[in-house]
């Protein structure tokens, strides 16, 4: 049974994924090698949970509990006695096998668990000793916000360990898991890429970013369109993922990362965080298209704004078939996973089904 749980790195997911196992009840000692950070986590969290508590969504009580269930530590070796460790560092491949070759040594009881969003989680924990303790559970920001967690089945995870992680996340931190092999990109990055990627062949002189964007958000219902969110996430990160997966894949031409975003991302025009993206930002608020964005398009464009979002939709639709085809997720966890990560009205084979609809 998990009661105390590690957790290595204290940046925002870090962060992020100790204050969810503490508000639910857990013992959670945190690990980040930068002492900076570390420093700061304990008034990172207290703040966060006083906004928690603002917004009527913990009691002053269970945000001081919580509070007080979360321990800085100095050492990774500081982590044994834990049952559940959740690796929460920068999607670096090289830095996350050399990090649970540590792990496997100091904490030899302990079920040992990435964050990865994308990358293999075999390879991740290729150097593990007993790697049917190991595993991945993909949580997605905000942890605390968030219901969906992809649990994900390495090569060797024993079936009693996906058992316990699965409990884990429905009963004790009470999230929706859905269950994933180790393939690039699992659910969600998977089956969105075509969102992101079909969209910035579609742009053009007449079906820009805002067009194509409220044709998303008109016709589909969904509450963002494609480069909004790429705003949002993040223009190098979003391309980072697109990278990876076209790689992991076999190098398909619909992953293909796309010119466009890698121009922007060279010019620095990374989405909010830096103001500028395919939008501008002033004040965290969208202030237009980006000029420089809009220049970087092709000249011509034959296809009509609205017709966009059903191309975008069929692009969804096709990838998630691919992923269920493949034995990836059953057909509900693909919905599931979909619905709960983007906020969209309807999984993309629940779309194929409404369309198959008489």
């Amino acid at each position: 049974m998990i009661q105390r749980v590690g957790v290595v790195g204290a940046g925002t997911m870090g962060a992020g994924i100790a204050q969810l196992c503490a508000q639910f009840g857990f013992s959670v000692k945190v690990h980040d090698p930068a002492a900076a950070v570390l420093g700061a986590l304990p008034g990172r969290l207290k703040k966060a949970l006083a906004a928690a508590v603002l917004k009527g969504k913990l009691t002053t009580q269970q945000a001081e509990r919580a509070c007080h269930a979360i321990s800085p530590v100095p050492r990774l070796e500081d982590l044994t006695g834990a049952d559940l460790i959740l690796e929460a560092a920068p999607e670096d491949l090289a830095l996350k096998i050399g990090l649970f070759e540590r792990l496997g040594a100091a904490c030899p009881d302990a079920i040992l668990a990435t964050n990865t969003s994308s990358l293999s989680v075999s390879k991740i924990m290729s150097r593990v000793a007993l790697p049917e303790r190991c595993l991945g559970i993909h949580f997605f920001n905000p942890p605390v916000s968030m219901k969906l967690v992809e649990i994900i089945r390495a090569e060797k995870t024993s079936p009693d360990v996906f058992r316990a992680i699965w409990d884990f996340s429905l009963t004790g931190l009470r999230r929706t898991p859905v269950d994933v092999k180790d393939v690039p990109g699992f659910i969600v990055n998977r089956v969105m890429r075509p969102y992101y990627v079909t969209a910035q062949r579609l742009a053009g002189a007449r079906t820009a970013f805002s067009a194509i964007d409220a044709a998303c958000r008109d016709l589909g219902r969904v509450p963002m369109g494609p480069f909004e969110l790429m705003d949002l996430i993040g223009l190098d990160t979003n391309l980072s993922i697109t990278k990876v997966l076209f790689e992991g894949l076999g190098r398909p031409e619909r992953f293909t990362p796309p010119a466009l975003q890698q121009t922007l991302v060279d010019r620095g025009l990374l989405g909010r965080k830096a103001g500028r993206g395919f939008y501008l930002y002033k004040d965290g608020r969208s202030a237009g298209e980006n000029p420089d964005a809009l220049a970087l398009l092709p000249a011509g464009a034959s296809r009509a704004p609205g017709a966009s979002w059903p191309v975008l939709r069929d692009a969804l639709i096709a990838e998630a078939e691919l992923v269920v085809a493949e034995g990836t997720a059953g057909a509900g966890d693909v919905n599931t996973a979909v619905k709960l990560a983007m906020n969209f009205p309807k999984g993309p084979l629940e779309w194929r089904d409404a369309i198959k609809l008489p």
